[in-house]
């Protein structure tokens, strides 16, 4: 178990890295012991369109408020679609999130 959380980690903190380095993504959330899951949203983009593109790319996500009502609404989100949510498991690796992280640098590009 201690393995697969290491993996987790390493991974987590890739991806937080790679989408703090966007200019046009603000990531929410800095506790630093967390799940692997990543709370963000990009300039310019609704969270939905933001899915829609990152599916149309075989790339999961989820949009909306997450069942995180309280703090979308908290956070200014909740009247703008919420946020993009990606979560990483023992599973992935860092093909994936660098997929990821690629495609979501695209987005701004594209902006």
């Amino acid at each position: 178990m201690s393995a697969a959380q290491e993996h987790e980690r390493r991974l987590f903190a890739l991806l937080l890295d790679g989408l703090a380095a966007m200019s046009h993504v603000t990531l929410y959330g800095k506790a630093a012991r967390r799940t692997a899951t990543a709370f963000f949203t990009v300039a310019g983009r609704s969270p939905r369109e933001v899915a829609e593109s990152l599916a149309a790319r075989r790339i999961n996500v989820w949009d909306g408020d997450n069942f995180a009502w309280e703090v979308t609404g908290r956070l200014g989100l909740r009247d703008t679609g919420g946020a993009v949510r990606a979560g990483l498991v023992h599973y992935n690796d860092q093909d994936d999130v660098m997929r990821l992280i690629e495609a979501v640098a695209g987005l701004g590009r594209l902006s």
